[in-house]
């Protein structure tokens, strides 16, 4: 009994070449999806954060109106009074506040103070800051985010823009 064997050859180099193509353009789109998937969680997370302070920031403001301007119900230290730390300089170099107007209260907003605020669950990484205005209720996060323009956005106004001309 002889037993003939099969003429096998393996893949063909052309064949290999194909095969790896194809393989590093699925890994390319899958690494590319996944970085898109965190960016778009992150500027959710983000933009949590800044609207639960914008609605604590809300209340106080409220209450403040109500107390008749006394400033002991403002949570936070006056930004005036945190120029010199190096977090809020460099946040004062990227930003156009204006520090100087009679109806602007800028606060800065630590991990204490919105634990205070019952705002524990609220991310702050470390030396970051949220910085409020009472008047106007804006919100600022000190560290931004940074979006795929390459441009990294601090105020809630813009990051909520953001979210919107992303789901365009």
């Amino acid at each position: 009994m002889e037993f003939k064997m099969k003429n096998e050859k393996g893949m063909t180099l052309v064949t290999t070449v194909i095969l790896v193509v194809v393989i590093a353009a699925l890994v390319f789109a899958i690494v590319y999806y996944a970085r898109m998937q965190y960016a778009k969680e992150r500027l959710e997370d983000i933009k949590t954060d800044l609207l639960l302070v914008q609605a604590k920031v809300k209340n106080i403001q409220g209450e403040y109106t109500l107390e008749k301007n006394k400033e002991a119900v403002l949570e936070g230290t006056k930004l005036a009074d945190m120029k010199e730390d190096e977090v809020i300089k460099k946040f004062l170099e990227q930003e156009n506040l204006d520090l100087e107007a009679k109806d602007k209260k800028y606060y800065v907003l630590n991990k204490e103070n919105l634990e205070k605020l019952d705002l524990g669950k609220v991310e702050l990484e470390e030396n970051t800051y949220y910085i409020v205005e009472y008047n106007t209720n804006d919100v600022y996060y000190t560290k931004g985010f940074t979006y795929s323009d390459g441009k990294t956005y601090y105020e809630l106004k813009e990051i909520e823009n953001l979210e919107s001309d992303n789901n365009e």
